[in-house]
């Protein structure tokens, strides 16, 4: 029998048992308890600020006096100028539309043997505090009569930049096409371009690797590249330095001139694409085109293209470009990788927008003609980018110029045109509605109030006939987001 010293260790021994389970149960159910309650957290991001990037000086470039080939018969490829042209630009303040003054220097037109007259750069640096670029815009305009070439040419001048399309041209009997280069920057641009034709991609030796030197403008004749094609349409790619773009074509019928134009870049390949203005000068029926008997270069048309791997099917609306009749809507496929030409009619005497919508993103473009009495010439309407805010026109000298403005955005536009000199015009475009507005040439104006517009100007008279798209400035760069420790 124990005695009771060794009861009371047992006892001990049994209670610091009980005593340690019931701490364990406190601890458990706290635990528990824990899991039901939510602790307060506390957390704290990293610290950072938003860079955004400084406005660039704005550049653009005018393309320079129209060119000729084989001028002399010991030098077939040889380019010489014809005549010169004539160049309107302007620029203001974004912020305050306060005037500024381009500067202007010029480009070394290598290839032209007769350097009668270089290719100009607008420079226009940014203002002190600035937060936007400057608005700068500018065009040239040239009117030929030679044994060779003759009728109207006007063009936009064009922002460098490292990618652009261009549909227009023709290296077809009587027709001569020629690729203007010019690099206004201070680094060489290497240059491939890429050409396509109504039967597809053409393999064109020597369209890769073209060498522009800085302050340089170069000239490829594109039946050198690419002979005997109809529907040409390039896409200008370039590394290193930027290059400014366009496309002269020059057309002989019989032993007439047949017209000249500049042709400028397209918008990028897209969805949705908006020709502000075409004017049609000589109306087409129906019965005409589908009878084959007037589907020709003269007949009012629009060249369509696929960049990527997959057919398009594309709605073309055709519109009063003055909102004062309803239009017409056609629908086309139109297969990958080949230039498509799609007859525009019927089409009375006027101008008119045109709006494509397509399943696959493409490029497009739309050709008339004139003949008359005081002569032969063609257009080309090259679809454009919208424009967001006030933006610039500088319109060069030529018969009839004609702002086409589209307004694409949901709300009415109410805008307000005010020329250098002169009275501000005030016009208000309802939403998906367009307008045509008569403007004076040699003179420069800022557009402001609409919040997506597509503008084009056009040129019309007794035999001449022409256009330049209007296209917004590049993108600044993206902000940078910076996080200090």
């Amino acid at each position: 029998m124990p005695d009771k010293s060794q009861l009371a260790r047992i006892g001990g021994r049994a209670g610091r048992g009980v005593l340690g389970l019931v701490g364990i149960a406190v601890v458990v159910a706290t635990l528990g308890a824990a899991t039901l309650v939510t602790l307060p957290t506390i957390e704290r991001g990293p610290q950072s600020s938003e860079i955004l990037p400084l406005p660039s000086e704005q550049q653009r470039v005018c393309p320079g006096p129209l060119l000729t080939l084989a001028e002399d018969s010991t030098q077939a490829q040889s380019a010489s100028s014809v005549g010169a042209a004539s160049a309107v630009y302007g620029a203001v303040d974004a912020a305050s539309l306060e005037q500024i003054r381009p500067q202007v220097t010029e480009i070394t037109a290598v290839d032209d043997s007769n350097g009668r007259q270089p290719p100009l750069v607008l420079t226009v640096p940014v203002q002190n505090g600035a937060t936007v670029p400057p608005l700068v815009a500018g065009s040239q305009s040239q009117v030929a009569a030679t044994d060779t070439i003759g009728g109207l040419a006007v063009a936009a001048c064009a922002e460098a930049v490292s990618d652009s399309w261009i549909v227009g041209g023709s290296t077809d009997i009587g027709s001569t096409s020629l690729l203007l280069l010019s690099n206004p920057t201070p680094v060489l641009a290497t240059v491939d371009v890429m050409v396509f034709g109504e039967s597809g991609p053409v393999d064109a030796p020597g369209a890769t690797g073209i060498l522009v030197q800085p302050g340089e403008q170069r000239v490829i004749s594109l039946a050198g590249l690419a002979p005997n094609l109809k529907s040409p349409v390039l896409q200008v790619s370039s590394r290193g330095g930027q290059v400014a773009a366009s496309l002269e074509q020059s057309s002989i019928q019989g032993i007439e001139p047949g017209g000249v134009e500049i042709v400028g870049v397209t918008a990028t390949p897209a969805t949705n694409q908006i020709i502000a203005g075409v004017r049609v000068m000589a109306a087409v029926s129906a019965e005409t085109v589908t009878t084959g008997e007037g589907f020709n270069a003269d007949t009012p048309s629009i060249r369509v293209f696929v960049p990527g791997s997959n057919a398009a099917t594309v709605q073309i609306g055709v519109t009063s470009a003055d909102g004062s009749t309803e239009g017409t809507s056609t629908q086309v496929d139109v297969e990958p990788g080949i230039a498509t030409e799609i007859p525009l009619a019927p089409l009375a005497v006027g101008s008119f927008s045109v709006h494509l919508r397509s399943d696959e993103p493409i490029v497009a473009a739309a050709r008339t003609a004139t003949d008359s009495a005081g002569g032969k010439d063609f257009g080309w309407f090259s679809a454009s980018a919208p424009l967001a805010g006030s933006f610039t026109v500088a319109v060069a000298a030529g018969p009839s110029p004609t702002l086409h403005l589209v307004n694409g955005g949901a709300e009415d536009a109410a805008l307000t045109l005010t020329p250098t000199q002169g009275t501000p015009v005030d016009l208000q475009i309802d939403a998906g509605s367009s307008a045509t507005v008569p403007v004076s040439g040699g003179a420069t104006y800022v557009v402001s109030g609409g919040l997506k517009l597509w503008a084009l100007v056009d040129y019309s008279g007794d035999g001449v006939l022409s256009s330049f798209a209007l296209n917004p400035p590049g993108p600044l760069a993206s902000s940078i987001r910076v996080y200090t420790h």
